[in-house]
């Protein structure tokens, strides 16, 4: 692990410089935000393949490409409601043909069709023996007895569809590493996968720290505020297909802190909002050093978001989040979403960047990238 970039010790003595980046124990220079992910990336555990049945496969992503398991289609079959025929007794039209069963879909007992003979068909039925195309029932006419007038001439292999001639058995119908859509769950319905491989999504704890924070369905009193990071952070979990569950609220208390940390270690993500700072009562970062995780890095030059820090003990991520509802709600976009994406193997995850004109000033202190 790397060392961390702050003494988790005693508070931090702040110094005020003009960027406002020189603290007691702190390097003059913090870490990019590129420098960050570069950091925080390697860090994050690699995907687990699972197997989970085919309805919980939604929006995850597979871990072993998949075969078909028979030809698609896998017999000849009709893709039009009509007659199917010998193409040789059909090459000049009118003609009128002897009709010799009907053939729906589903029927395993088919009629042969031989000279001058036609069966009529349904759409998805399979091809009796002996026909090589389909002629529309739109162009035909039903004429005395049992005979079939086609309007039309018929080709060979009109109409039909030829067993694989979409899919052969044993044919790669979706690759690892393939997101599980609505499309993808019809695909493996069709080749018969009750159960699928995917890589598992990380768990996640969240937990906002704070004095001043009561439950959302509270009234809150002078100098109170209502818990809204845990919901937000909750939804934002939810987004990315990882379950998450929102502890307490805790109080800006050492030993409280330490509980709700050492329960929510037996998690894979842990989201901490509030007491990341420097102020007097930011226990958080130094309490998670304390109780055995690792820190990569505490602070990054970016606003809104700088006093983020981001850990590890074992298996467990954990992110330290302002807990400024905004810085919040970025540092998660900017952090937590990359380092989710790839542990759920959909790559880095990282945020689209496109260049624009601003169409007018914005103040800004150089030394932090803004957001």
């Amino acid at each position: 692990m790397n060392e961390p970039l702050v003494d988790p010790g005693e508070p931090v003595k702040h110094t005020d410089d003009r960027d406002g980046l020189k603290e007691e124990g702190v390097p003059k220079r913090l870490l990019s935000y590129k420098e960050a992910l570069e950091a925080l990336l390697p860090q994050v555990p690699s995907p687990v393949s699972i197997q989970t049945p085919l309805l919980s496969s939604l929006g995850r992503i597979l871990a072993n490409s998949v075969g078909a398991d028979r030809d698609l289609p896998p017999f000849d079959k009709s893709f039009m409601d009509g007659f199917a025929v010998r193409s040789q007794d059909a090459v000049s039209a009118p003609v009128w043909l002897k009709v010799v069963g009907i053939v729906a879909a589903g029927t395993s007992s088919l009629p042969t069709i031989g000279a001058g003979e036609a069966a009529q068909i349904m759409t998805g039925a399979p091809m009796p023996p002996g026909a090589d195309a389909v002629q529309m029932v739109e162009k035909t006419r039903a004429v005395e007895g049992a005979f079939v007038e086609l309007t039309e001439s018929v080709r060979p292999g009109q109409n039909v569809s030829f067993r694989g001639t979409e899919v052969k058995c044993g044919d790669t119908v979706l690759p690892a590493g393939r997101s599980v859509n609505a499309a993808a769950i019809g695909v493996l319905a069709t080749f018969g996968k009750t159960e699928v491989d995917v890589l598992n999504t990380p768990k996640a704890v969240i937990v906002s720290t704070g004095d001043e924070l009561v439950a959302v369905d509270q009234r809150p009193s002078f100098g109170q505020i209502r818990n809204s990071n845990g919901p937000m952070l909750w939804a934002l979990c939810q987004e990315l297909g990882v379950e998450a569950e929102i502890f307490p609220s805790v109080r800006d208390n050492p030993e409280e802190i330490a509980a709700a940390i050492d329960k929510a270690l037996e998690s894979d993500l842990v989201l901490f909002s509030g007491g990341v700072s420097m102020g007097e009562y930011d226990y958080v970062y130094r309490v998670l050093v304390e109780r055995g995780v690792d820190l990569l890095f505490h602070k990054v030059a970016v606003k809104p978001g700088k006093p983020i820090c981001v850990g590890r003990k074992g298996a467990c991520m954990v992110f330290g989040l302002p807990g400024n509802p905004v810085s919040a709600f970025v540092t998660f976009q900017l952090f937590v979403r990359p380092s989710v994406r790839q542990w759920m193997g959909c790559g880095s995850g990282s945020l689209p960047q496109i260049e624009a004109t601003l169409l007018k000033n914005v103040k800004q202190k150089p030394g932090r990238t803004f957001f």
